[in-house]
C-alpha cells in the first residue's frame, strides 16, 4: 500500500487528540527512599545549623563545617532538592549556575549567611520533612524531558516494525531496507554524510543555523526525516516551536522517496484542532499556525504534519508500502 496524500495523515491527527497523560513522558520515581541521600540531606541540616552558630564566634571551626557542606553539595546526587538549596533561586542563585563557578566556597559561604538570616529560624519552628526533597525533585521533572519525544518515536518504531537496526554508516542506510539514525543524538556527523551522498539540499539546516533534525527513518526505500517537538501550552516559546515544525516542512527534494515530517506532541496540539477554545490573540494565533501548517501541507505534498495518531498511521502505512 502506497503512503496516502499528506492531509490524510493531517486530518488523522485532527480526529486524535492528545491524551492528557502520555506514558512516555511520565516520571515517577521515589527518591524519599534513598537512604544514602537523606543520610547526606539530614547531615548537611545539621551542618548548616551549626555553621549558623559557629560562624559568629570561631571563624576557624566555620571554615572546616564550610569545607564539608561544600563536599557534600558538589557530590552528592540530587542534593539540589533539598530546601536549603532550593532556596538558593530566591537570591538568583542556581544549583547548576552554582557547579560552574570558580570561587564556590566563598560564594557558599554567603548562601549559608543569607539562609541562615531569612530562613533557618523559620524552618527550625516548622520543622524539615523529607517530602520537601520529593515535591522539588517531582517539580524538577520537566528538565528530564528534553530527549523523550525522540524515546517516543523510537518506541513506535519497534512497536509497528519490530527489530529495527540502528546504521553506523551511510552504507548501511543505503543498502537496509530498514534502519534508523539519531541526528541529533551523536549521529549528526552521519546525518551530513547521508545529506551529501544523497545530493539533498536540507534547506531548513540552512536557514536555522545548521540545525539537523531528531530522527531519521529508512524502511522499503523511503526516508522520513523527522523534528519533533513536545509542547504542552501556549506560549512565546511554544509558537516558535510550532514555527520551526511548520519551516522543516516547508523543504522539497529533487527525490520523491524523502519525506519531513513534523511531529508534535503534547496537548498543545489539542488546541489546533479546535481553535475557538482558546480566547483573544491566543485564539488567534492557534488559527493562523493551523491556517499555515494546512497552506504548507498543500504546497509541500511530499511531507507531513502530524501528532502522535498521525505518526502511527503514517508508519503502519509505511510498513505495509
Amino acid at each position: 500500500m502506497a503512503l496516502k496524500e499528506n492531509v490524510y495523515y493531517w486530518k488523522e491527527s485532527l480526529k486524535h487528540p492528545e491524551p492528557v497523560f502520555d506514558n512516555y513522558y511520565v516520571f515517577d520515581q521515589v527518591v524519599v527512599f534513598e537512604k544514602d541521600l537523606i543520610q547526606k540531606v539530614n547531615r548537611l541540616r545539621e551542618l548548616i545549623i551549626s555553621y549558623c552558630v559557629v560562624i559568629e564566634k570561631d571563624k576557624n571551626s566555620a571554615l572546616e563545617i564550610l569545607k564539608e557542606i561544600h563536599k557534600i553539595i558538589v557530590s552528592v546526587d540530587k542534593i539540589q532538592y533539598m530546601e536549603f538549596i532550593a532556596f538558593w533561586k530566591t537570591l538568583d542563585m542556581s544549583y547548576s549556575i552554582f557547579k560552574k563557578l570558580p570561587n564556590q566556597e566563598f560564594v557558599l559561604g554567603d548562601l549559608i549567611y543569607e539562609y541562615c538570616k531569612r530562613r533557618r529560624r523559620l524552618y527550625d519552628g516548622l520543622g524539615y520533612s523529607n517530602m520537601v526533597i520529593q515535591a522539588l525533585y517531582d517539580n524538577g521533572t520537566s528538565r528530564k524531558k528534553r530527549t523523550s519525544a525522540i524515546e517516543k518515536i523510537k518506541g513506535m518504531v519497534v512497536d509497528i516494525f519490530g527489530e529495527v537496526f540502528k546504521a553506523d554508516t551511510v552504507d548501511d542506510i543505503d543498502r537496509l531496507e530498514l534502519a534508523y539514525i539519531l541526528p541529533d543524538s551523536g549521529d549528526k556527523e552521519l546525518f551530513l554524510n547521508f545529506l551529501y551522498r544523497f545530493n539533498l539540499k536540507f534547506s531548513y539546516g540552512k536557514r536555522n543555523q545548521n540545525k539537523i533534525p531528531d530522527f531519521l527513518l529508512k524502511c522499503k526505500g523511503r526516508i522520513l526525516i523527522i523534528e519533533a517537538k513536545h509542547i504542552k501550552e501556549p506560549g512565546g516559546e511554544q509558537n516558535k516551536s510550532i514555527g520551526e515544525l511548520i519551516d522543516f516542512i516547508h523543504q522539497k527534494e529533487d527525490k520523491n522517496n524523502i519525506h519531513y515530517v513534523g511531529f508534535v506532541d503534547g496537548i498543545y496540539f489539542n488546541l489546533l484542532i479546535d481553535p475557538s477554545t482558546s480566547k483573544g490573540k491566543t485564539k488567534n494565533k492557534i488559527q493562523q499556525q493551523k491556517n499555515d501548517i494546512e497552506s504548507s501541507l498543500s504546497m509541500y505534498k511530499n511531507n507531513f504534519f502530524v501528532n502522535t495518531a498521525g505518526l502511527n498511521s503514517l508508519f503502519m502505512d509505511l510498513k505495509k508500502g
